[in-house]
């Protein structure tokens, strides 16, 4: 018999995807404040005439990562479910 799951217990997060050029897979990254940081990057994207390195500070699985500004294709967000 299937077990139901109260909608209660589940719970959503965003995490921020950053796309590059020539990347199999987006990096998944999670913020305290996703929302901000997608402003940050789309700022970055927008201004990027040349490329400088950025370093984002992350919590989750990836804490720190650095790449060039040139190199990110597209950013975006991305609600997930989790059972807590």
């Amino acid at each position: 018999m299937a077990q139901q799951f109260n909608a209660q217990s589940f719970k959503t997060k965003t995490s921020v995807l950053l796309f590059g050029k020539n990347w199999a897979a987006p990096l998944v990254l999670y913020f305290d404040n996703p929302q901000q940081e997608y402003a940050k990057i789309q700022e970055i994207i927008k201004n990027a005439t040349t490329s400088k390195l950025i370093e984002l500070e992350a919590i989750g699985p990836v804490k720190k990562v650095s790449l060039l500004s040139g190199q990110i294709a597209g950013v975006a967000l991305q609600d997930e479910q989790h059972f807590a």
